[in-house]
């Protein structure tokens, strides 16, 4: 059985949608079965994210850390040591209470002389959905018991409205909602379900759980069919 010492926001997400998921995730990725329409979906978030680090810094002075190539022990170092200068950084990666998590992007903001940082979640979706707010209430928590002085947290979605105009300028391709609030007052649950998750990978056979409404939101599951 696979051990883990921390847990990333996409489990935490996946244990808000069926514990038996989670565990399964966790204990059989290999029974794992994504649809055609969710690796599309994977491959949309990808780009919009890479749009996003071209929009919020067009003078390229910001850093991205890559965990999967770098490895998250260097990522986590990495990380610790660009929160002290006042430039962005894409996917800085966060440890804390038994989580992990990556920050799209992360904008440093002076504040008599502090600095302070606004993060920034990057969807391709057209709106604010419900889900957002466990995303970023997850966020907003692990950054916080990190270490990190978090001003401020904003989900970034399409503008459906936006119209390009060429030459690779995609400003005005996001708008923002400041989540701020919502964020930091659901800590108290965000530990609870950290708990809960834990203690659902530490058993040894598969939660009972029978298929329903939940298998569908708000993602298909990729294990439905086992």
């Amino acid at each position: 059985m696979n051990k883990v010492k921390n847990l990333s926001k996409s489990k935490l997400l996946a244990f808000r949608q069926c514990e038996r998921r989670l565990w399964l995730e966790v204990k059989h990725p290999e029974l794992l079965k994504e649809s055609s329409i969710t690796k599309v979906a994977y491959q949309v978030g990808n780009h919009v994210g890479e749009l996003a680090q071209e929009i919020y810094d067009p003078e390229k002075q910001g850093t991205l850390i890559n965990p999967q190539k770098e490895g998250f022990k260097s990522a986590f170092a990495r990380t610790a040591t660009l929160v002290k200068k006042r430039k962005p950084i894409f996917e800085a990666t966060f440890s804390a209470k038994g989580a992990l998590a990556l920050a799209d992007i992360m904008l440093p903001a002076n504040q008599r002389g502090k600095i302070k940082w606004t993060m920034i979640e990057v969807k391709s979706s057209t709106k604010v959905k419900d889900y957002h707010s466990d995303d970023v209430a997850i966020q907003a928590y692990i950054a916080k018991h990190s270490g990190i002085d978090l001003k401020t947290i904003k989900l970034a979605c399409i503008d459906n409205t936006f119209v390009y105009k060429g030459k690779n300028n995609y400003q005005g391709l996001l708008k923002e909602e400041d989540l701020s609030d919502e964020a930091f007052s659901r800590e108290a649950e965000v530990e609870e379900w950290l708990n809960q998750a834990h203690k659902t990978i530490r058993k040894r056979k598969e939660p009972t759980m029978s298929t329903g409404s939940h298998c569908d939101q708000p993602y298909t599951c990729g294990f439905y069919k086992h």
